[in-house]
């Protein structure tokens, strides 16, 4: 057996960026609704129920479009991508109300690191041979299908 192209081969190669970034996509979204809640809805007493359900909304949007990265679809990197500058963009105004230092930058840090992680070599190459396998199933299922004696 060839190695190279075994999938536990592939795991060791690309699995430590891919869960990098998955987590990095998670404290980002974390942190973006917790210092929203603590400063724009200061005195909305239902904030930790509305804070739980965006965080719940997201978190399924997000796993969702790392399943599709997995997939092979390209849009799924997309969907990350605005994951990450709408929890940038929702961390940077915050800064006029005064939040926590280091709750601040770390609200800033985390999806500016999983943007870079991103755009890292290995997870671009991870991402090329996503697609890669996606079209070779398409193949081979259409392989398949050609094959099927119609009744």
């Amino acid at each position: 057996m060839n190695r190279k192209h075994s999938l536990s081969a592939f795991l060791a190669h690309y699995f430590p960026t891919f869960i990098g970034a998955f987590f990095l996509a998670c404290f980002a979204v974390s942190a973006s609704i917790s210092l929203a809640s603590s400063t724009y809805f200061r005195g909305d007493p239902e904030r930790a129920k509305y804070s739980f359900l965006i965080a719940l909304v997201l978190s399924l949007l997000l796993a969702l479009s790392h399943f599709f990265m997995i997939r092979g679809r390209s849009w799924g990197v997309r969907v990350i991508v605005v994951f990450y500058l709408g929890c940038l963009f929702t961390v940077l105004p915050t800064y006029g109300y005064k939040p926590h230092p280091v709750v601040y930058v770390a609200g800033l840090l985390f999806p500016l690191l999983g943007l870079l992680l991103l755009n890292s070599k290995r997870h671009r190459e991870m991402r090329r041979k996503l697609v890669e396998i996606r079209q070779q199933r398409e193949l081979i299922i259409q392989a398949a299908k050609a094959s099927r004696p119609r009744r």
